[in-house]
Parts: structure tokens; C-alpha cells; sequence
């Protein structure tokens, strides 16, 4: 796959209107490394996993704020551009260590229509635990790519059937914990 050299860590970085090579999961799978394919094919809650890995959990937001942006996006191909959207970047964080590069983009006829108005309020809060809480929640249009730094994924959620866009980026940082707890595990457990 073709790697993008931005840093998904540069909160002026914007993962979902830069030509990335994003591909369905099913076209990219024989090209995932074996520490990330869990990460990448994760159907439940992104959060829950981080934090039954880490012994100390947070978010920090790098950057929220409305801004217009030009379509179509995949995954918003209903919508013409240019449109009005909630932007929230964030890190995903054990202790001080970034682990995951985070950016949700949510339409404003979503927060409008939708009643989503409170996803604009979440300060430090993981969106993950608002999204896996709530029934009927939907997630769809699974997508990977590679970047410079590792991989991300990204997925359509429908929450009160409105659309929003939620974009991760794993940082190396996690990478090198996971293939170390991945070579504890095969050395434990030889074949």
C-alpha cells in the first residue's frame, strides 16, 4: 500500500480530506502486519481495548471546531461539498504516550437532525464510550491505510441514523508495545 508521509500526529493534519489509499479491510487484510491486524479488524470498542492494555487511559483533544470541507468524503457521498462539519481531533493516550491518533467529523445537519449536539461537549471524555453505550448505534463503510507512522482505519457510525466519521490512526508507540507483547506470547506459548 501506498504510505502517506504526513504525521497523523500534527493536529493540522487531516487524515480524512488528505488522498489517502484507503481500501475496504478485505482488500488490504494480506498486507496487515500481525501486531496491527487486531487493532485494524476491532468490531467492538476501540476504547475498551486501549484501556485493557493501559494502566492509565486518557484523551487529549488537540484540536475541536466547526470548518467546511470539500466532497465528497467517503462514507458522506451523499453529501455535497462544500459542508458544514464538527471536527474533533484527539489522542489516545496510556499515561503520557500517544497511542492513537483520533479524528471524528460529523456533519452539522447530523448534530442538527440527529440530536448529537452533546458529541461537540465531550472534553476529555472518549467518544468510543458514547458510541459502544448506546443502542441501535450502526458501524459501517470499514476502511485501512498505511501511513509513514503504521497504519489507521477508519468507519462510518450512525448514531440516531445520522451519519459521523471516525478516523484512528495507531501510532508506533503502540505498535512497539504490541509486537513486544506479541513476541512474550509466542515465547510462552511455542507452537
Amino acid at each position: 500500500m501506498k504510505a502517506v508521509t504526513e504525521p497523523a500526529s500534527d493536529p493540522r493534519f487531516d487524515p480524512d480530506t488528505c488522498k489517502f489509499n484507503w481500501q475496504s479491510l478485505a482488500a488490504a487484510e494480506c498486507a496487515i502486519p500481525d501486531e496491527l491486524h487486531y487493532w485494524l479488524t476491532l468490531p467492538s470498542s476501540l476504547t475498551q481495548a486501549l484501556k485493557q492494555r493501559s494502566g492509565a487511559f486518557s484523551v487529549e483533544v488537540l484540536d475541536q471546531r466547526r470548518v467546511s470541507l470539500t466532497l465528497p468524503i467517503d462514507g458522506f457521498n451523499d453529501l455535497l461539498g462544500p459542508c458544514p462539519m464538527f471536527s474533533r481531533k484527539v489522542l489516545l493516550k496510556n499515561g503520557n504516550t500517544p497511542w492513537v491518533a483520533a479524528h471524528t467529523l460529523i456533519p452539522e445537519r447530523s448534530l442538527e437532525r440527529g440530536g448529537l449536539e452533546q458529541l461537540t461537549q465531550l472534553a476529555n471524555q472518549p467518544l468510543g464510550e458514547l458510541l459502544f453505550a448506546t443502542p441501535g448505534v450502526t458501524k459501517d463503510h470499514l476502511q485501512v491505510c498505511a501511513t509513514v507512522q503504521g497504519w489507521g482505519r477508519r468507519a462510518r457510525y450512525l448514531l440516531n441514523h445520522q451519519p459521523l466519521l471516525v478516523s484512528e490512526f495507531f501510532l508506533p508507540e503502540l505498535i512497539a508495545y504490541e509486537h513486544k507483547r506479541l513476541t512474550l506470547l509466542r515465547q510462552a506459548h511455542p507452537t
